[in-house]
């Protein structure tokens, strides 16, 4: 038995080992939706303060941390910088279960940004080596619903924890089975059998130069790392609070509609993978899904503010923002394999700088108007939403010029097969 092309047990040796760090890394991200209001009430801070060490905090380290990242993808055995960066993300994980202050929070949360950023980029690089690249949107949807299976264990179970546990306790496993997964990457996933590029470590950085300099990445990706900053800006830390707002639910009627957004994830990242490899075997451009989520995840983000009580459509909103992270699978094909750490992690940078942007703007939005007890006021979300709904217009405004400016037109590796095609008829 293969998956796509490769033996079965070596497949899923590689998929269980990345993933596993990759679930972790999600979880990470996704509970501050649960844990926010416990910590809130535990350290005393503000709803900005809790913005700004929560989540800001976490996702600038996270995103600062992808270029250094993609360097060494490029360079060293993805597996070893993995687990020596998931070591970080342990140590961070204990010193935000002990903090007592929201400095010591901050600097907890930091270390886990800085650790868990190879998750993902160390797996996409790895698969980039051990899977054809027609394989790769299946493969990446694989990934990123083991990823989600990390967004649903931060809804319903951590709910059941916290009635048997505190928040402290959480991060403490949190912790331990981050180690496991240090452990998991080094004894369970292979190495992979390739040669150095020979590159220096000089021209390696300077490879970072080619990705932000290239005109087909900022033709394709500035929409998509704006909305996955929305995504996980809104989507990690104040879903649950605007359906206990504006929504009108209870923690457990709130709780239930995250499970099911989390849920139908999975399936969402694993039919749509297919779906990309289907239109583009039809002739359809790799980023045609992708935009086509955003469009609709516009207009659901617009019908949410406009009648906050059909909670369910933050269903469709996170599935169809979702498709965001196919431009992944899209930039894997543009560019030469030597360059795949430093493209993910480039493309990835932008996302969770544009993450911690928008938990900084609704955090301080959120205080606009006089607060009703200890929430925010209903119109103050929905002057947050509506600015982060601007946002994404703008990144759409933006496609749509590259397009007729005629940007980028063609991938680097395009690009390199013509000059090669021309220096062989010279």
């Amino acid at each position: 038995m293969k998956i796509a092309t490769l033996p079965a047990g070596l497949a899923l040796r590689i998929l269980t080992a990345f993933g596993f760090g990759f679930f972790l890394s999600m979880f990470c991200r996704s509970s501050g939706n649960l844990l926010k209001g416990p910590v809130q009430a535990d350290l005393g801070l503000s709803e900005a303060a809790m913005g700004l060490t929560f989540g800001t905090a976490f996702f600038i380290a996270f995103g600062l941390a992808q270029l250094p990242i993609g360097v060494l993808l490029d360079r060293y055995d993805p597996r070893k910088v993995c687990a020596g960066m998931l070591l970080v993300a342990a140590t961070g994980t204990l010193v935000f279960a002990v903090a007592h202050t929201g400095g010591h929070m901050a600097a907890g949360r930091i270390l886990m940004g800085i650790g868990f950023a190879a998750c993902m980029m160390a797996a996409l690089k790895t698969y980039s080596l051990w899977f054809p690249v027609t394989k790769l949107p299946t493969i990446n949807g694989i990934q990123f619903s083991v990823g989600i299976l990390g967004s649903i264990s931060a809804t319903k179970p951590t709910q059941w924890l916290l009635e048997v546990t505190d928040w402290r306790g959480i991060n403490l496993t949190m912790a331990a089975l981050t180690l496991l997964a240090a452990v998991l990457l080094l004894t369970l996933a292979p190495r992979h059998d390739t040669k150095s590029s020979g590159e220096s470590l000089l021209s390696q950085i300077k490879g970072i130069g080619q990705v932000y300099g290239d005109g087909y990445f900022w033709r394709t990706t500035p929409w998509a790392f704006i909305s996955i900053g929305i995504s996980q800006g809104v989507g990690t830390l104040y879903v649950i609070s605007w359906l206990k707002g504006p929504g009108g639910l209870d923690l457990s009627g709130a709780t239930d509609i995250l499970f099911l957004i989390a849920f139908v994830s999975i399936f969402n990242y694993l039919l749509v993978g297919y779906l990309m490899e289907w239109l583009g075997k039809r002739g359809f451009g790799p980023m045609t899904v992708p935009y086509a989520g955003l469009f609709l995840s516009m207009a659901a983000l617009a019908l949410i503010i406009a009648f906050p009580g059909l909670t369910l459509l933050w269903i469709f909103w996170a599935l169809s923002i979702g498709w965001a992270s196919l431009t992944l699978a899209a930039l894997g094909r543009a560019f030469p394999v030597h360059l795949a750490g430093r493209v993910y992690t480039g493309f990835n940078q932008m996302s969770f700088l544009m993450t911690s942007i928008v938990q900084w703007i609704v955090g301080s939005l959120l205080d606009f108007y006089p607060r009703v007890g200890t929430d925010a006021a209903p119109d103050s979300y929905r002057l947050a939403f509506a600015a982060v709904l601007g946002i994404q217009l703008l990144g759409g405004l933006w496609t749509l010029a590259a397009r007729l400016l005629r940007i980028g037109e063609r991938t680097m590796i395009e690009r390199e097969n013509a000059m090669t095609q021309k220096a062989g008829n010279v």
